[in-house]
């Protein structure tokens, strides 16, 4: 098509939620249609047209005003500018590493965590936002929002006050600060880490703890959910080697979401986990690592296949999810027959003769009545 002032074509780089498709927006190498026209973009939208489906540009409509966008992309702004504040406050892992935290710098986590914690609030799909703020280049700043939008989702879910939300907030933001402290050479390093590289990592809990003392501008909750995020229930955590209720609550709950995120997130090592994978290793760990309450608040608020999502069996069925059980990888589930009828409900963790039955995988192009 032929662009016209009321259009412009942009790199999908460049794309920001709240924009309008001014035409459709058509998969690479075929007519399939992702997009239709006069749609409104949201992170996941975007995320997609850049990661799974490799869009190079999109037209879009040149005048979109503030007062049209729902709530929903205010939120998406508000994540926006929350991680370019933290990149300033942060900087990048390549940056000469931090030997201060200023007042200004506490202002602005300040800042992040009203409008976070407000966006929580405000819109209970706050996650899917998280999905724009993983790539390869996952330096430390993103990592950290990304912790504080899962911490502050645990928080409600356990039914934390408005105002420790805010400290948990806060903490989550800075609880791998200390890790700009540390040289970047160990930080980014794509292999196995020697002895000494790893102590010098496990320094980063008190590095951070002691920036926030010296800033002056932190309670001694906020600066010790820091300086424990690393220890585990058990007591084999570091720095401290703290257990059970040693552990301050809030630090008990970042703990949760930081291991969630890094399992998940890309790494120079490895490839992320998937949901699945990552939620299963978190039940293991309830009660050694991790508080048992916490993990139970944190799949509460993350199950992996929530009630509609359209599923792939282990048989080669398809599946649509009913309900969630206490244990959220075995859900129940309602067949799907090849003609798109509905078929048998199945408890995926109550009904035994269904043991060896297993979802494997989400199923991303919808359930239809083709085999």
């Amino acid at each position: 098509m032929s662009a016209n002032s009321s259009m412009m074509k942009i790199n999908v780089e460049e794309l920001e939620s709240g924009m309008v498709t001014a035409d459709n927006v058509i998969e690479p190498g075929t007519d399939r249609v992702l997009l239709l026209k006069d749609t409104v973009l949201d992170s996941v939208m975007i995320f997609n047209l850049k990661e799974r489906y490799n869009v190079g540009e999109v037209y879009i409509k040149k005048a979109f005003s503030a007062s049209t966008i729902s709530q929903e992309m205010r939120t998406e702004i508000n994540i926006h500018q929350s991680l370019s504040t933290l990149k300033n406050v942060f900087g990048s892992d390549e940056d000469k590493p931090l030997t201060d935290f200023s007042k200004e710098a506490s202002k602005q986590i300040t800042n992040v965590a009203n409008d976070l914690i407000t966006s929580l609030y405000a819109d209970d799909n706050i996650l899917l936002k998280m999905h724009q703020l993983q790539s390869y280049d996952d330096y430390t700043y993103k990592h950290c929002l990304r912790v504080a939008m899962m911490s502050v989702t645990i928080g409600k879910s356990l039914g934390l006050p408005r105002n420790k939300m805010h400290d948990l907030c806060e903490a989550a933001l800075l609880h791998d600060l200390g890790k700009r402290t540390i040289d970047v050479d160990i930080i980014r390093k794509p292999g196995r880490l020697t002895d000494d590289e790893f102590a010098a990592i496990k320094k980063h809990p008190q590095n951070g703890y002691l920036l926030l003392r010296k800033n002056g501008g932190y309670t001694e909750e906020v600066m010790n959910a820091v300086l424990m995020h690393h220890e585990k229930f058990d007591g084999t955590g570091y720095p401290l080697g703290l257990k059970g209720g040693q552990i301050t609550y809030l630090a008990r709950i970042i703990t949760v979401a930081d291991v969630y995120d890094a399992l998940t997130s890309n790494r120079p090592y490895r490839q992320p986990w998937s949901v699945a994978e990552a939620e299963e290793f978190m039940m293991g760990g309830a009660n050694s690592h991790f508080d048992y309450d916490i993990i139970m608040a944190f799949l509460n608020a993350f199950a992996p296949y929530p009630v509609g999502e359209n599923v792939l069996l282990s048989d080669g069925r398809k599946a649509v999810i009913v309900s969630n059980n206490t244990n959220v990888l075995r859900p129940v589930i309602k067949i799907v027959n090849a003609s798109g009828s509905e078929g048998e409900t199945i408890d995926l963790y109550n009904d035994f003769k269904y043991l060896t039955l297993s979802i494997k995988a989400v199923d991303r192009d919808g359930i239809s009545g083709e085999n």
